[in-house]
């Protein structure tokens, strides 16, 4: 609630009334502050909102990037799994052919 005391001054022989300036003046500024206040209010959700998402896309990225990895690892250990199975029958028919060699 605003009182307001109406203050006569004088200045060069005329009288001014100043009440309603000042009263003018402090309604000008609440409503600009509440305008302001709105603003940063609606950019303060935007930004959180901005915020959300980003962090949600770096931790797809991240996983992407991680999940990629693990599927070039898991391909080279493939590879040498087959190697070494490989080497492994190339040594049972070695070993096969030469038993049989050794026949009686």
């Amino acid at each position: 609630m605003f009182f307001v005391w109406l203050v006569k001054s004088v200045s060069g022989g005329s009288v001014v009334w100043s009440s309603m300036a000042v009263v003018t003046q402090y309604v000008d500024h609440k409503t600009e502050l509440e305008g302001r206040i709105e603003s940063l209010e609606a950019e303060q959700a935007s930004l959180i909102a901005d915020i959300s998402a980003l962090k949600e896309k770096l931790t797809t990225l991240e996983l992407e990037r991680h999940a990629s990895s693990l599927a070039s690892d898991v391909e080279a250990l493939r590879t040498e799994k087959t190697v070494l199975e490989e080497k492994i029958a190339s040594y049972s028919v070695e070993s096969a052919a030469s038993s049989e060699g050794y026949q009686v």
